[in-house]
């Protein structure tokens, strides 16, 4: 999804793209489009690193973002090794800037009083999960080479994501499931969303714009689930009343589907670590993105309408 929005910003503005797929990959997202496609792998260098010679800036966007099983050695090979890999090779092909997606869930979440930011300090090793260690360590990975040698790199960090072009799909299928009827209820929790579109404008933007050796958290708007999930009903004509459940017995159910899953081997819909993950209060602000990236903040009823239009055009379904 951010991927293909960032290849239409981008395109928009003239520029001439290379783009990295990896070989198994079933989106067809870039099919027609005026880009050079190159299979490959980022755990592969081989496969990659001749093209980067072409190149004047690297936008790193590929990772796992898989949260399943918490613990998850795959994770840390394409979040950690990978994103090295293509940093490396960026190197010794003298890239003159690189930047680097990563995730707001490096920084700890703040409070409706005082939001979430860039100078807040990363303590989610609590949660035991590989994916959000995962993008905490490649962060400090890029910014540490930047201290030591000068490594061009920006981090762009987004929030919870929504738009067009979700092949996966990924963040979207929080919108399918409400849509189709497999949400029964929400408990609390709250969560900040930003359309995809006003991502890959930040990106184009920090080609030209950003400080080197910075992160800049991606984010709009702050929504608990309630507010979230009438927006959906409201935008798709969904009419199902929806129940507001206890969190600790969400985690309950939490618990028992992860037992199942481990017994099975089957991906559980909703895992206690899930639930634990979903039931925080992730309160951040993008004044400093907004500020120095000139990125836009459209609301995001948009980015549902976006990304529910998108699905409907394309068939998509869980």
């Amino acid at each position: 999804m951010l991927g293909t929005n960032t290849v239409l910003e981008l395109l928009a503005r003239n520029y001439e793209l290379v783009c990295l797929v990896h070989p198994s990959s079933k989106s067809k997202t870039l099919k027609d489009l005026p880009v050079q496609i190159v299979e490959g792998d980022v755990l592969n260098v081989p496969s990659f690193e001749s093209y980067l010679s072409k190149c004047d800036v690297v936008v790193h966007i590929a990772a796992s973002t898989s949260v399943w099983p918490g613990r998850n050695e795959m994770v840390n090979r394409v979040n950690i090794e990978g994103t090295r890999n293509v940093m490396t090779a960026s190197q010794r092909s003298g890239i003159k800037r690189f930047i680097h997606i990563g995730s707001a869930n490096s920084f700890d979440p703040g409070t409706a009083e005082k939001l979430g930011s860039e100078e807040n300090e990363y303590s989610g090793w609590k949660y035991n999960n590989d994916y959000l260690d995962s993008k905490y360590k490649t962060q400090q990975m890029l910014l540490q080479e930047f201290r030591k040698n000068k490594f061009p790199v920006i981090v762009i960090a987004p929030t919870f994501m929504l738009g067009a072009h979700d092949s996966g799909p990924t963040s979207g299928r929080l919108l399918l499931s409400m849509v189709e009827g497999k949400v029964p209820g929400y408990s609390k929790g709250v969560k900040n969303f930003i359309h995809a579109k006003d991502v890959a404008v930040a990106i184009a933007n920090a080609i030209t714009l950003g400080r080197l050796g910075e992160v800049y958290i991606a984010g709009n708007e702050n929504l608990n689930y309630e507010t979230f999930f009438n927006k959906i009903k409201k935008i798709s004509g969904v009419q199902k009343k929806l129940i507001r459940f206890p969190f600790p017995l969400v985690l309950v159910g939490g618990f028992f589907s992860s037992v199942i899953a481990r017994i099975t081997g089957k991906q559980p819909g909703l895992s206690y670590g899930m639930v634990r993950l979903m039931g925080i209060e992730q309160y951040y602000s993008a004044a400093k993105a907004v500020k120095e990236l000139h990125m836009p903040q459209t609301p995001v009823d948009q980015a549902i309408e976006d990304c529910l239009n998108w699905f409907k055009a394309n068939n998509v379904k869980l």
